[in-house]
């Protein structure tokens, strides 16, 4: 079963290395970076020992026939991090390994974008080692696409990394990550050559701003032929014995070690990585439940505004009211002497001083018989030579209206009825005596 969960695991990410970048983050996630983002614990297997590298803490690692070396490491690590009363037994932690646990390929890959580079590797992980039959997962940085035709990736084998986890997870650790020990002390900029060296092996990496440009790794038992001594002789000459930085003793990583360089170089259990995915899944559906609680406030603040504009509007309404009791209350004075004395205060004003003279210069020189004047209505006869030319100016005048001969002309004599134009009884009637 745990042959097939491998294989099917492998060929998932063979699925997934074929899809377009921003789609492939998409259904993974970037929850790798993220662990090692919180990572307070570094792990350091360097010449049988196992090295805390935070506190300088460190523990044999005894050969056994009976355990696997990942369960001796897990439980060296146990005893390490009980020192720790304070640590949380969830918190990730980074594994530092010797570079023999590793195999670098260098593959010419011309004209490939960095966004592909990962993706095309991973395709060609079973051929990377011919005959090799076993899952393989990679690390590289993408950004060798945009220095050159010749990528260095290194590979573990999935088994390996799934085993270094399990034992791990059997002893109540968090494994996060894997990564060489010899790129822990790399910076992210600049050009830097570092060597390893231990009991076991010599290896010999190149790192130009983060990319990895060379890795060579010798077994000290083959720097006994004179032929491999020279070699290396060579490649040290050649790189420049100054400039290289000499990896001895663990003190050497104590004084230089750095989480995040070379962050592109770690390797990920399956098991830690699904651990982050339901993290992150557990978030995505807070934050969704966050963000439908703000869609749901943003849709109700226009009922919320339309809410607090009418109370703010009622409250205006209710004070300005407050204010107006004293002139509603003045108007309602002014009514009430408006109804009772209305009736004398308004009564039509004939201004018959002034209507008397306007006749006397339209009639003039002519003489009036007789003159009636009520509410408005002026009734006059007299004589005249010529009553239409009287009539006429009676209506050419604008204080008269409806200037009409009431009866008809008798030899000389005239019977006119007009309205003084600024009189109006019957609008004076209506409005106050309306019943009359």
């Amino acid at each position: 079963m745990t042959g097939l969960a491998l294989q099917n695991t492998h060929w998932r990410q063979k699925l997934l290395g074929t899809l377009p970048a921003p789609l492939r983050i998409l259904l993974q996630g970037a929850s790798g970076h993220d662990l090692i983002k919180n990572v307070d614990d570094t792990l350091l297997v360097h010449n049988n020992k196992l090295v805390h590298l935070q506190s300088g803490r460190s523990a044999d690692l005894s050969e056994s026939d009976k355990e696997s070396f990942p369960a001796i490491l897990a439980k060296a690590a146990r005893s390490l991090l009980q020192a720790d009363t304070k640590r949380d037994r969830e918190a990730p932690l980074l594994l530092l390994l010797p570079a023999n646990e590793f195999v670098a390929t260098t593959i010419h890959l011309p004209g490939i974008a960095k966004d592909n580079l990962t993706a095309a590797l991973q395709i060609q992980s079973g051929t990377v080692i011919p005959g090799f039959e076993e899952s393989l997962v990679l690390s590289v940085n993408p950004e060798s696409a945009e220095r050159g035709e010749d990528h260095i990736a290194l590979w573990m084998t999935e088994n390996r990394l799934s085993n270094f986890f399990s034992a791990f997870e059997d002893e109540g650790i968090f494994l996060a990550a894997v990564k060489p020990r010899l790129l822990q002390v790399s910076p992210e900029s600049g050009s830097v050559s570092v060597i390893d060296d231990d009991s076991d092996c010599l290896t010999l990496a190149s790192v130009e701003n983060g990319v990895l440009r060379q890795w060579l790794m010798l077994n000290k038992m083959d720097l006994e032929q004179d032929e491999f001594q020279q070699q290396w002789n060579e490649i040290i000459a050649a790189e420049g014995k100054s400039s290289i930085a000499e990896l001895n003793t663990e003190n050497d990583y104590l004084e230089r070690s750095e989480n995040i360089s070379n962050r592109n170089y770690f390797f990920f259990p399956q098991g830690a990585l699904r651990a982050t995915h339901k993290e992150e899944k557990g978030r995505r559906l807070v934050a969704a439940a966050a963000t439908c609680v703000v869609l749901l406030f943003i849709a109700a603040i226009p009922f919320l505004l339309q809410t607090l504009e009418f109370r703010s509007l009622a409250s205006t309404l209710d004070a300005q009211r407050r204010m107006a009791t004293e002139a509603r209350q003045d108007q309602s004075i002014v009514v009430n002497f408006e109804n009772e004395w209305g009736s004398l205060n308004d009564f039509p004003e004939q201004r018959i001083r002034t209507a008397m003279f306007t006749l006397q210069n339209i009639l003039s020189p002519e003489g009036l018989t007789s003159l009636e004047l009520s509410e408005g209505l002026v009734k006059i006869q007299g004589t005249s030579a010529d009553p239409q030319a009287i009539l006429q100016k009676l209506e050419m005048d604008p204080m008269f209206t409806e200037v009409v001969f009431s009866r008809a002309t008798n030899n000389s004599r005239y019977y006119i009825d007009l309205r003084l134009s600024t009189v109006n009884f019957e609008g004076y009637m209506v409005r106050y005596f309306p019943d009359a």
